[in-house]
This record gives structure tokens, C-alpha cells and sequence, in this order.
């Protein structure tokens, strides 16, 4: 007969829990902007103390308030007369009812897609570039996160599927924003002056007022400061240039549309919002500052990081609140949790800053020079950088998007995997300086390698792949046969035999 018996045991053991604060930040971390906005609503609404003062994205941000307030004493509500409220409300469904009759800016593209003298590759990708689309005719996502490279699609075939996506009608569709949409007009439209060209090409704000003698006065202007700049560009035109020739380009970009598809019925638009804002500005700077966020780039100028406040509403903490917590136990309460969730706002913003800063600084290339140019990147490099765990990275790549001069793409677009490390340099790119070169070699450097090693032996078109993995290793990459083989389909080209 077994007998069973208790015992008690004394044991140590060790857990992290995370609390109320911590979870908080950690959720607020992970939202993109448009969910943000709606959670600080949100939280307006259950915290008294949580005073919304102002928001850009709302109508009339100038007279907008969402304020609280311990007592609604004098607070009054009124109302139409029955007659009036039966004609607003019948007035309003009339309104609400009618449909919209125009056709989408989409169902516009595919129609001339299908007439379209294009192949069905090309077909394929004209179809993702149009549903890339927003209703202004812009793009949503940088044209290059399009690309699938399993089925074989080159950044030389996007070029050719933008080329015939744009000369659809409206003119001036399939760029990043309302200036590259003026200037393609300019080009489509034909006529456009020097004059024009630069005035659209970045320096729209010379029309401001749009008065010939003051715009000419302020090109012929900013061409001798560029003259006086080492390396500055040659705007030697703007010396012959005429009243008339400055009017003439005025009343050019008169007859230009910076929304050309703003007819067109907006049912079927869907808008990303960045979160994060990557700008050059003509500044040299020699080291990194942190506390402008700003990054040595060349010799001429920098980049800047801009965290989005656009969809974001401003909030504090209600002063009728701050006065009255000395004696009230619910007022103190909920400034407490109104200041938690400040914090977190806080912390929110710091570190998609911080993070931002670290991307930009490893993949310096590709902000210099555009797609093509990415290095290898973890999000256990930047976590390290930042001096966060890399699942607080996790969290702030989800669902945040980067605008920089090459297009919108999402954060995780800048991580990509090594395909190898060089054994006498372990370093993260991170660690590196910003003008040194990385010795890491990511998997599209790879690929543009293979490309580059078949073009300059084009003559030899029996180059087999162990000849393209010999040719690499002496330039330092080593790569097995069959890696090459797969990189090599999925750029699309055949093989030795078959070519």
C-alpha cells in the first residue's frame, strides 16, 4: 500500500512582471498613427483630467477644444423648432442618399490598361502600381515595395510599367506628390519655359505672390547665392531672363493641375500617413545631434528626422484638475493615470525618434542614393543602439511607415537580412562610421552583383553558375552554387544552358 504525503518546501525563484505603465507604453508603441489618434480620444473620453487642446487634422483647428471640466453646472443645450429640425434632417438624407455617380480613379487606369499594348508581366505589375494608387493619383507605398522577386520583377521592369502608367489619362498621376505631378504635366503638356522648370522643380514658393517682377527678382536672387557657394549649381539662365519669361511661367503653371485626379469618385482610396519624416536640408554638420535628430550625409547637407504630429492630437492635463486634486481623491486619481499615459506618449515619440535615427544612420546609402543601396539590418542592432530589447523594436516597426525624398515604405522595409559576415569584421553596421563602408553584404547587393558580373560577361553566355560563384568570391562574396542558381531565377534570368 503506497502512502502519499504532503511536504513543504521553501524556493526562490525570480520574475519580471510587467506593469500597468510599462503595458501601456509598450501598446501605444505598437499603434500606427491613425490608431493612436483614436485611443487618445478614447482616453479623453474616460479621463476627465485628459484635456485634448488643439488637432491639425480636424476643420477649423483654430476654434477646436475638447475640454473638461469637474462640473457642468452651466452647461446649457437647446434645440431647433420641430418644423426646422424636419426640413435639416430630410435635407440630410437627400444628401446622404445620392450616390456617387463618378468612376474611380482605379476603374479609370484599368480600363486603359486593358487596351494597352503591354505584356502579361507587365500587365501583372501596372495592375499593383494603379492599386498603389491614392485618389489624388499619388502613391500610398514607395513603387519599389512592390517589386516580387520570386516571380522575376526588376527595377528595370518598374520603370517601364511607370512609364506606361503615366502616360494614361489624367496626366500627371503615378508620382510621389503634388510637385512631381506638376512637373510631369510640365513635360507631357510641352511649352514650359526655364523659367517654369525651375520654379516647379522645389521652389514653388517663388510664386508667393504670383507677381512677374517680384518671382524674377527672387530667382535672379537665389542664382547668385548659389553662384557664391563652392560646388553650388549653375542657374546661369536666370541672367538673360525677362519680365515676360517670368510671366509666362506663372501663367504655364496657371494651367496645371496639382490634383489631377481630384474628379474622379474617391470610394475605393486608401491613405497611409507617415509617421516618420526623413528630410535633407542644405546644412553640414560634423557629428550626429541627437537632440536636433539631425545626420551628417556629404558635404552640403544632412538629414533630418521628423516624428508626424499631423493626426496626432495635443493633450495635457486639465489646470481645473491640477487645482482641485489638493481635495478631491477622483481628481488625483485621474491626474495620476492622465500622467501615466502622457509619459507614454512620450516615451512613444522618443523612441520611434531614437529608433529612426539609428535606421538612418545604418542605411545611410540608401537615403543618399535611393532603392538598391540597403545594407543588412537587424532590429537586435538597433535595439542594442537604442538601448531598448528588441521586442520594443518589434513594436515600433508595426504598422509605422518612413517618407523620405525616394517614397513612403514601412519600417520593416529597412530590415533585411546578411547573407554573410566577413570573418575579420563582426561589427553591426551600426557600429561603424557613417563614411565608412559596411563589409556586410545584404541579399540584394548580392543580386545586383550576379546582374553585374552576367552584363560585364555578356559575350560568354555559357557563364555557368559555379563561374558566377568563383567571379564572386574574388570579389570577396562567398555563395554556394545553388545560391546562385535561386538569385539568379529570381532576377529572371536563364541559365547558362538555356541562355
Amino acid at each position: 500500500m503506497q502512502v502519499l504525503s504532503q511536504r513543504q518546501r521553501i524556493s526562490q525563484t525570480q520574475s519580471q512582471r510587467m506593469g500597468q505603465r510599462q503595458i501601456q507604453s509598450l501598446n501605444l508603441l505598437a499603434m500606427g498613427a491613425g490608431d493612436l489618434r483614436e485611443e487618445i480620444y478614447a482616453q479623453a473620453d474616460k479621463n476627465p483630467a485628459l484635456e485634448i487642446v488643439a488637432d491639425d487634422f480636424e476643420s477649423g483647428v483654430k476654434d477646436f477644444r475638447v475640454k473638461n471640466s469637474l462640473a457642468s453646472d452651466y452647461v446649457r443645450a437647446g434645440n431647433a423648432g420641430a418644423a426646422g429640425e424636419e426640413k435639416s434632417r430630410a435635407f440630410q438624407e437627400v444628401l446622404e442618399s445620392r450616390p456617387d455617380e463618378r468612376r474611380t480613379l482605379y476603374e479609370h487606369l484599368m480600363e486603359q490598361l486593358s487596351v494597352a499594348d503591354v505584356s502579361g508581366e507587365e500587365s501583372a505589375l501596372c495592375k499593383k502600381i494603379i492599386g498603389n494608387l491614392d485618389g489624388r493619383g499619388f502613391f500610398i507605398l514607395a513603387p519599389e515595395t512592390l517589386l516580387d522577386s520570386s516571380r522575376g520583377e526588376t527595377s528595370e521592369l518598374l520603370e517601364k510599367c511607370l512609364s506606361v502608367v503615366r502616360n494614361f489619362e489624367p496626366s500627371g498621376i503615378c508620382v510621389a506628390n503634388a510637385r512631381e505631378s506638376l512637373l510631369l504635366q510640365a513635360r507631357q503638356k510641352g511649352g514650359a519655359n526655364e523659367a517654369a522648370f525651375f520654379l516647379l522643380d522645389g521652389h514653388l514658393e517663388f510664386l508667393d505672390p504670383p507677381q512677374a517682377q517680384k518671382v524674377l527678382k527672387k530667382i535672379q536672387d537665389f542664382a547668385k547665392s548659389q553662384k557664391s557657394l563652392l560646388g553650388g549649381k549653375d542657374f546661369s539662365f536666370a541672367k538673360n531672363l525677362s519680365l515676360s519669361d517670368a510671366q509666362y511661367a506663372i501663367d504655364f503653371i496657371k494651367t496645371l493641375d496639382p490634383f489631377p485626379a481630384r474628379n474622379f469618385s474617391c470610394d475605393n482610396a486608401n491613405y497611409i500617413s507617415p509617421d516618420i519624416f526623413v528630410e535633407k536640408i542644405p546644412t553640414f554638420i560634423e557629428e550626429v545631434d541627437f537632440k536636433k535628430h539631425e545626420i551628417p550625409a556629404e558635404k552640403n547637407f544632412s538629414f533630418k528626422i521628423k516624428i508626424s504630429e499631423k493626426l496626432i492630437p495635443r493633450v495635457r492635463i486639465s489646470p481645473d484638475f491640477i487645482s482641485a486634486q489638493k481635495n478631491s481623491v477622483f481628481a488625483k486619481e485621474a491626474v495620476n493615470a492622465a500622467n501615466i499615459f502622457l509619459e507614454s506618449l512620450e516615451f512613444r515619440t522618443t523612441t520611434l525618434a531614437n529608433a529612426a535615427m539609428a535606421i538612418v544612420q545604418s542605411q545611410l546609402d540608401f537615403f543618399k542614393r535611393g532603392p538598391g543601396h540597403l545594407l543588412p539590418l537587424r532590429q537586435q542592432d538597433v535595439a542594442q543602439a537604442i538601448g531598448v530589447h528588441e521586442s520594443t523594436v518589434s513594436r515600433m516597426a508595426l504598422s509605422k511607415f518612413i517618407q523620405c525624398e525616394w517614397g513612403i515604405f514601412p519600417v520593416k522595409y529597412f530590415f533585411t537580412n546578411a547573407l554573410s559576415f566577413p570573418a575579420k569584421s563582426q561589427e553591426s553596421p551600426l557600429s561603424q562610421s557613417a563614411n565608412s563602408p559596411s563589409e556586410s553584404i545584404s541579399k540584394e547587393s548580392v543580386k545586383f552583383e550576379i546582374k553585374k558580373i552576367l552584363q560585364e560577361h555578356a559575350s560568354e553566355k555559357s557563364l555557368s553558375d559555379q563561374r558566377i560563384a568563383d567571379i564572386l568570391l574574388e570579389r570577396g562574396i562567398k555563395l554556394a552554387r545553388r545560391t546562385v542558381a535561386k538569385y539568379r531565377a529570381q532576377l529572371d534570368i536563364k541559365s547558362s544552358y538555356d541562355r
